[in-house]
């Protein structure tokens, strides 16, 4: 579905039509995979996707400009319960520096807000041309230096999103929970190691890693389990995975700091099984310690992480 903003002027006095494209639209299909056709191929997937059909709870909406009928510009926001990613910021190389992306993002952004929009996760070049006008519209980097940016419609979202204890083990990674798991390993306290196997350390943007690991839940044999710990207003507090890793299996387990001591449930529901599971640990990180010592786990020795300035502890299950 197609609606229309508004017309405004470019620099060059051209005339652009602003307005949105809601997923899925058989109209647009066409034309939207053709404009975003040179991106990679796991975005290009989710693209393909979600013009077609209806991906779970998942919104996906293209903010685009038109010139002459035709789209020179398009910034795509995919979120769910007021949370997001932005991405695919796009404008056609000989249509730039003419104020395009611009224009549409004030739209986007108003639109956002309207719908009741609470929080924007987005990834770029710390300092660049781009992360100053994301900066204009409100958005901040996550950690002093960083390109990975949020936006939060109220002051104290970040502060008050994940308060709620009420938790429950949510089965399966679904389209909409992409932007809730960037919300939970963008925060900037916790641990480092976050998931191994995702490759994911520190406060991180999980927007393209999330496409890579729904793609490989969907068509791979790798992932014995992958589940969620949700709280009772929406939010994704943390998340475990049971990965094939050569002759072992890989268990990452990470949370909100909040939320180590309601795990016993997420990890329950994993299922491990009796063949060597190994999990990484930082030493200082008690109560993952804690947790995994629960369920039979002990160390099997430290090592040192030089590139993170961490001791890193390994364990391994007793059943090994």
């Amino acid at each position: 579905m197609y609606e229309k903003f508004a017309d405004v002027e470019l620099r060059t006095g051209q005339s652009m039509e602003v307005g949105v494209i809601l997923a899925p639209d058989l109209e647009y299909a066409k034309e939207v995979k053709k404009f975003l056709g040179h991106k990679p191929e796991t975005y290009r997937w989710h693209i393909d996707c979600c013009v077609r059909e209806v991906l779970d709870l998942l919104e996906t909406r293209f903010y685009i400009g038109k010139v002459d009928g035709e789209i020179i510009s398009n910034i795509m926001i995919t979120e769910y319960d007021g949370i997001g990613t932005l991405g695919h910021v796009f404008t056609l190389p000989n249509q730039r520096r003419k104020g395009a992306c611009k224009a549409i993002m004030g739209y986007q952004m108003d639109d956002f807000r309207h719908r009741g929009g609470k929080a924007l996760y987005l990834g770029t070049g710390y300092d660049s041309h781009p992360y100053h006008i994301y900066k204009s519209f409100g958005f901040d980097s996550v950690y002093d230096g960083s390109g990975f940016m949020s936006y939060f419609s109220t002051e104290d979202f970040d502060a008050n999103y994940f308060v709620d204890l009420d938790v429950h083990v949510k089965d399966n990674i679904e389209w909409h929970d992409w932007a809730k798991i960037t919300a939970l390993t963008g925060i900037t306290n916790g641990d480092q190691i976050r998931s191994v196997a995702l490759g994911i350390y520190g406060p991180s943007n999980f927007e393209g890693g999330f496409l890579s690991f729904k793609q490989e839940l969907e068509t791979g044999l790798d992932y014995h389990a992958a589940k969620l710990l949700q709280n009772a207003s929406g939010a994704v507090v943390a998340m475990a995975t049971v990965k094939q890793n050569e002759d072992i299996m890989l268990l990452d387990i990470f949370a909100h700091p909040l939320f180590w001591t309601q795990l016993g449930a997420l990890l329950d529901s994993l299922g491990i099984s009796s063949s060597k599971v190994q999990c990484y640990a930082e030493t200082n990180s008690k109560e993952k310690i804690k947790l995994l010592h629960e369920f039979g786990f002990h160390c099997e020795g430290i090592q040192r992480d030089n590139d993170r300035n961490l001791d890193v502890a390994i364990y391994v299950s007793n059943a090994c």
